[in-house]
């Protein structure tokens, strides 16, 4: 068990721990700082991505001009249910009971050809918002987009003009869109050679509407003209609605496979061929186990070498100055016999007394306080350290020697 380190041994200790502890200290400041502007730029990036979100239009629960919560909500109240969904099997699976019609809105485009076809025949009565032409060729469906439906920023004033009955309760809208045309379907709020706002077709049976006139779900424009009773007589013609927006869930993502060129397996075996027999050519190749006797001596300058190469590969130029320091004191109270009590402050108090032309501050900054910046200085301060100790031992031989002749005994010879 080692004893606790007490005079000269805990002081030095103090001493090369202290800027050991300024400098953790600093470098974790330095991390304390840079997490905490990290964390600062990351709100303000989320409080700036949330103040500039764009509003999802047709949104069930999207308040904003764009959205449509207050169809919804009127729905609600009339009784019809209202089923959100966002996953092309969760619409799926909310259909299996009959009497319901499907709102879809495909906004960012996210269905593919194979997932089109799947919600026909699902529901009583399928409403789809302004759909592309894929999605119509998805669905085999006889309808062809026109043009949008645009006069000016208000939208298109049309007129029902057809048998639809909950087109015929509108009577008229105002809206923007897309226009589409039929040839065997019923078209409803026709705006001439940019198509119609409105198109009814029957599919296996079942009613397909395909709703160019989308703005009329949306809240900024539900209270204009008949819009408000044209969507609700759209939507609510069964006691169940779903309402389905199509998310990235539905994308169906490309294989590694797909992605992957031709020419790329065949280059990735031959770059693992040729590194198996790079590895086998330059590998290194352990020889016969070397017996030494124990304990092994290491010599002085070896294990110096050694760390001096540690110390300067990791920069740590004041962990090898105190290394210095630690030894030059050492030797030094050794020398002026100062016993293993004595502290760095007495040791420069007698360094002082022998070197008089040193003050106390310089000696104090040159054996505990400087820190080298650079390799030069860490050199000189080397330098510094040697020639001290080369002074004192100068000065404490010259003391000695006077002290061996003044005590030496004059004799007499007789004769």
């Amino acid at each position: 068990m080692t004893a606790p380190a007490t005079g000269f041994d805990a002081e030095l200790s103090a001493v090369i721990t202290t800027p050991t502890v300024r400098r953790a200290v600093r470098r974790s400041l330095y991390w304390a700082v840079a997490i905490a502007g990290l964390l600062v730029l990351g709100a303000i990036t989320i409080a700036l991505n949330g103040a500039t979100r764009e509003a999802q239009r047709w949104g069930a629960d999207e308040t904003a001009p764009p959205g449509s919560r207050a169809v919804v909500e009127v729905l609600r109240d009339a009784g019809v249910e209202v089923v959100v969904t966002g996953r092309l099997d969760d619409t799926l699976a909310a259909l299996e009971e009959p009497g319901t019609t499907l709102f879809v809105g495909d906004v960012r485009g996210i269905l593919d050809e194979e997932q089109w076809p799947r919600l026909l025949g699902t529901a009583d009565h399928l409403v789809i918002a302004e759909p592309s032409q894929p999605a119509l060729d998805a669905l085999r469906i006889d309808a062809l987009t026109a043009a949008p439906l645009t006069e000016s920023r208000d939208g298109v004033e049309l007129v029902a003009d057809c048998t639809l009955p909950a087109a015929e309760r509108a009577g008229s809208i105002r809206a923007t869109g897309i226009g589409y045309s039929t040839l065997d379907g019923e078209v409803c709020f026709d705006a001439g050679e940019t198509g119609a706002g409105l198109v009814r077709l029957e599919v296996d049976g079942r009613q397909v509407t395909v709703l160019g006139a989308g703005s009329v779900l949306q809240n900024g424009e539900i209270t204009r003209a008949g819009n408000a009773a044209l969507a609700l007589g759209l939507l609510g013609e069964h006691a169940t609605l779903v309402w389905y927006q199509p998310t990235p869930a539905d994308l169906t993502a490309p294989t590694v496979a797909e992605l992957t060129p031709d020419w790329v397996n065949p280059i990735a075996w031959l770059a693992v061929l040729v590194g198996l027999a790079t590895a086998f050519w330059r590998g290194r190749r352990f020889g016969p186990v070397v017996v030494e006797n124990l304990p092994v001596v290491v010599k002085t300058t070896e294990t110096m070498e050694g760390r001096a190469r540690l110390y300067a590969r990791e920069g740590s130029r004041l962990r090898a100055l105190d290394a210095l320091r630690v030894g030059t004191l050492r030797r030094i109270a050794d020398g002026l016999a100062l016993g293993r009590g004595a502290g760095v402050d007495d040791i420069i108090a007698a360094v002082a007394g022998i070197a008089t032309e040193r003050d106390t501050a310089a000696l104090r900054a040159l054996l505990v306080d400087l820190e080298p910046r650079t390799d030069r200085e860490l050199v000189e301060l080397s330098d510094r350290l040697l020639e001290l100790e080369a002074l004192i031992a100068r000065r404490v031989g010259l003391d000695d020697a006077r002290s061996a002749t003044d005590t030496a005994p004059t004799g007499r010879m007789d004769a």
